[in-house]
């Protein structure tokens, strides 16, 4: 089985929580549905076709349902803060707005779909040719892609492999506070854990349920893996895959 990689980076990025409109916090990482969108602009597939049409479009959940993917932080990025004064349209004062924004982001991408998605993806890729501009959360913060790669791999199971990307736990916190993943932690190894809001496919419904991200802190020389014990998946939506010829295993959900 083949995985396509590319690396993704830009001046800023602004993936934040749909669900919170006091203010404009931002996660590290894209959720699931924000790397389907740069897949979507790249190869042309609509999220929707008119503003009178449902909020997805039967070709993007296609999409959305057929497609794995993987994420590794490729650098450690800044986060800048600023605050912003909002006229009240109820009363004559302004309300402060706090906005925050990932500076200097820089990710690699993992991908297993549909061999007519891959192919497709591919030839746009290796062209620079994409449909629409791919962005990194918002308009005003366009994506750089780069360093576009095929991989070899194999399907395994998550029991004490050595993971190089970002870890779903697909047990819910409101079942349980323990992790459904139990990894070994190396002196000096950072992990972040990031609430995020995760879109999948069951029975040919979207679902939408926040599950814990795992994220690994790369180290200077941007190298970054750890080792996993097991993990559990109720949900059944992540995937891990060895890379032949490589040590390496990635976590694609």
């Amino acid at each position: 089985m083949q995985l396509i990689s590319f690396a993704v980076e830009g001046d800023f990025a602004a993936f934040r929580d749909p669900s919170v409109t006091t203010n404009q916090t931002v996660s590290l990482i894209p959720p699931k549905s924000a790397v389907i969108g740069i897949i979507a602009a790249i190869i042309g597939v609509r999220r929707s076709h008119s503003i009178h049409a449902n909020l997805y479009s039967p070709e993007y959940l296609k999409l959305l349902g057929e497609t794995h993917v993987g994420i590794k932080l490729a650098r450690i990025p800044s986060k800048i803060t600023f605050h912003t004064n909002h006229r009240s349209l109820k009363e004559p004062k302004t309300k402060p707005f706090k906005t925050e924004l990932l500076v200097s982001p820089s990710y690699i991408f993992y991908v297993a779909s549909s061999d007519e998605v891959k192919t497709l993806l591919l030839t746009r890729l290796k062209e620079y040719n994409f449909v629409f501009s791919p962005t990194l959360g918002h308009a005003y913060c366009p994506a750089r892609i780069s360093d576009v790669k095929i991989f070899e791999v194999s399907e395994v199971e998550p029991e004490n492999v050595q993971v190089s990307t970002v870890i779903l736990d697909e047990v819910m916190e409101v079942n349980t506070v323990n992790s459904g993943v139990l990894m070994e932690l190396d002196v000096g190894q950072e992990v972040v854990v990031e609430r995020l809001l995760y879109h999948y496919i069951k029975k040919h419904n979207l679902e939408r349920i926040v599950l814990r991200h795992f994220i690994l802190i790369p180290t200077e020389k941007g190298e970054s893996s750890i080792k996993i014990e097991r993990a559990e998946r109720p949900l059944s939506v992540s995937r891990y895959f060895a890379v032949k010829g490589s040590d390496e295993t990635l976590c694609l959900y």
